[in-house]
């Protein structure tokens, strides 16, 4: 129930050895002007009291950044005496409170002393239960007290680590016997929640600490199980110069953390503000936002950082609201930088950042992440699939990037015509199906496949009123009026190219007779989809009297030959039918569309890529086997 990073507790050395330099120099005079007669400064070096306490402090700012509630950390100054300088509370579990303690602590003095009295107080910190442990009742069966010790000490050789270790353990099994000799509480009073818990596991992390020309004879032990598992013992050699990174890449796993970094920051320069130069930011955040971009990843290369490149595009809307997914703290890696700094308040002040993975291919961009704040925090978001932030394809975009001629605007109108509303009253949804079935019956999609709605004003006002539900006597006269227009054209063989667009005037150019033929083969099919009411049906019949006006049997059979071998071509539109007049003339619609036969299932991927997984198949696994058996 409770993991080991619920309670973590520092073990600070504060003997007289770490009061000693840590041979690493600093160059404290930064001053780049100077005159003559100028005397400069020497180098300083931190003492190894310093180096422990800034980066058990850069450990802690980490956790509590990332962790505001549910990751407890306490520090204990162990030399004569053992210091505590917090509790479990949640009101001490801040810096603030932590950097007066080690005030009042001071610097290193003489005297004796030693870790094993701080060590000691640390195992008996962990048998004190955290505020979440105290509400629950500890005779639960999923309760488990587990936490981390992390000593930062000096020792001689190996021998003394060991016998570190021994006692630390002898003082657990000691402090297991004392809590479980205490009877559990009866009651629950406040004032029973000071009891001690059995400790069931501690992770004891020791750190050795050395100056940067000292030699040491003490070795990196690895994770070792003392105790039948009760408690783990990690030693780890480390030069005081490097404590502040070795205590950085520790807080990774102990926390299940990872760390992007955020490269091609565009920031101006402070000597040069009109010129700008692309940083490098390093942040820190848990290990679940990269679990996409792991899957494909070994374990080496899993610990390392993940590089994601700055992009922020354009219309990109501010804040974390626009990630729909989960969301995760994030904090610097190296707060105290001025690319770090800057990163900082640019997200403060209210915009965000798209990140996404460095591609090879050229103007290819995957996003996978965006870095914005809320409520005064840093947060990064995974994006999965599209970004909110991508254009969304066109329509008139088709496949291969080629312009297709979707009728877009008549599509849109056609959505307007049928927005679905709550209706109240029986029958109400098998009204609105009923009418987008009319109106989807006979709907061309592509520009190239209908020539009654490419001429305009010809087929002026019939295309409009005929959609129409019913229609008055006026109305029928108007769409009578377009059909008899249109029957006189043909007598005169004229028809209306110039109505045409121009893309499609050069695709008309078969003969006239083809043309008219399939303008009412189309007015019939559009009038038989919408001939609901008796004016409709009325419309419907004017039509067929003047298709067959200038259709007699004679001109039929004369022309017969021609028109079945243009439209038992493979090329010819669907629906063209042969030669008889009552075939009705319909492209592919938009209710042909919705109905048709779902696509086939695509066919089975090449074995060897099924069998590779998420890495790069190989084709012939087999030859260079069969090659050497043969030899």
């Amino acid at each position: 129930m409770f993991p080991t990073n619920h309670k973590t507790i520092f073990v600070l050395d504060h003997t007289p050895y770490f009061g000693i330099s840590s041979d690493y120099p600093i160059d404290f005079d930064v001053s780049k002007s100077r005159g003559p007669g100028y005397v400069p400064l020497p180098p300083i070096c931190k003492s190894l009291w310093t180096c422990s306490v800034e980066a058990a402090v850069e450990y802690c700012r980490v956790v509590w950044d990332l962790f505001p509630e549910g990751k407890l950390v306490r520090f204990i100054v162990s030399d004569a005496a053992a210091h505590i300088l917090n509790t479990w509370a949640v009101a001490q579990q801040n810096l603030t409170h932590i950097l007066n303690g080690l005030c009042l602590v001071g610097p290193v003095r003489r005297g004796a002393g030693g870790d094993v009295v701080g060590l000691c107080a640390a195992i008996e910190s962990l048998a004190e239960p955290s505020p979440t442990q105290s509400s629950r009742p500890p005779t639960e069966s999923h309760f488990q007290n587990r936490g981390r010790i992390i000593c930062i000490t000096s020792a001689r050789d190996d021998d003394s680590i060991r016998s570190l270790a021994e006692i630390a353990m002898n003082t657990l099994v000691q402090q297991n016997k004392k809590a479980s000799a205490i009877q559990p509480p009866t009651t629950t009073d406040a004032s029973t929640s000071t009891q001690s818990l059995v400790v069931h596991y501690c992770h004891l992390v020791i750190i050795n600490v050395t100056p940067e020309k000292a030699e040491t004879r003490v070795n990196n032990q690895p994770l070792t199980e003392m105790g039948g598992g009760l408690m783990g013992v990690e030693v780890i050699v480390c030069r005081a110069s490097s404590l502040a990174n070795l205590l950085g890449k520790l807080v990774l796993p102990h926390y299940r953390l990872a760390v992007t970094t955020v490269t091609g920051i565009p920031m101006k320069e402070e000597q040069n503000a009109s010129s700008s130069a692309n940083y490098d930011v390093d942040i820190i955040h848990s290990a679940e936002a990269h679990a996409g971009l792991r899957a494909s990843q070994t374990a080496a290369e899993a610990n390392e950082s993940v590089v994601l490149r700055w992009w922020t595009p354009r219309g990109a809307e501010g804040g974390a609201g626009g990630c729909n997914g989960p969301l995760w703290r994030v904090t610097p890696a190296d707060v105290a930088s001025r690319p770090s700094a800057c990163l900082v308040n640019f997200l403060l002040n209210g915009r965000s950042v798209t990140l996404e993975v460095p591609t090879r291919k050229a103007g290819c961009r995957s996003a996978s992440h965006v870095l914005a704040a809320q409520g005064g925090e840093l947060w990064i978001g995974a994006l999965g699939g599209r970004t909110p932030y991508d254009d969304p394809p066109a329509l008139s975009e088709g496949a291969g990037g080629r312009v297709t001629d979707y009728r877009i605007k008549e599509f849109g109108a056609l959505m307007q015509q049928n927005k679905v509303h709550p209706l109240r009253g029986t029958g109400a949804n098998a009204r609105a199906r009923t009418k987008l079935q009319r109106h989807t019956t006979y709907w061309p999609l592509t520009i190239s496949s209908t020539l009654i709605f490419n001429l305009g004003s010809v087929m002026e006002p019939l295309t409009r009123l005929v959609v129409q539900e019913s229609l008055t006597e006026d109305e029928v006269d108007s769409c009578r009026g377009v059909l008899l227009s249109l029957l006189g054209m043909e007598s005169r063989h004229e028809f209306p190219t110039a109505q045409l667009p121009s893309n499609l005037r050069g695709k008309s150019s078969g003969r006239r007779e083809e043309q008219w033929r399939q303008v009412w083969g189309e007015l019939e099919a559009l009038i038989r989809a919408h001939s609901a009411s008796p004016a409709h049906r009325a419309l419907l019949r004017t039509l067929l009297e003047c298709r067959s006006h200038n259709h007699s049997a004679e001109g039929e059979s004369s022309r017969a030959t021609v028109i079945r071998a243009t439209t038992d071509s493979p090329l010819s539109p669907v629906g063209a039918g042969n030669g008889n007049s009552n075939d009705v003339w319909a492209p592919r619609n938009a209710l042909d569309a919705l109905l048709g036969a779902p696509r086939p299932p695509r066919r089975p991927d090449f074995a060897g890529r099924m069998a590779a997984g998420s890495r790069p198949a190989t084709l012939y696994s087999h030859l260079q086997q069969d090659v050497e058996a043969q030899n």
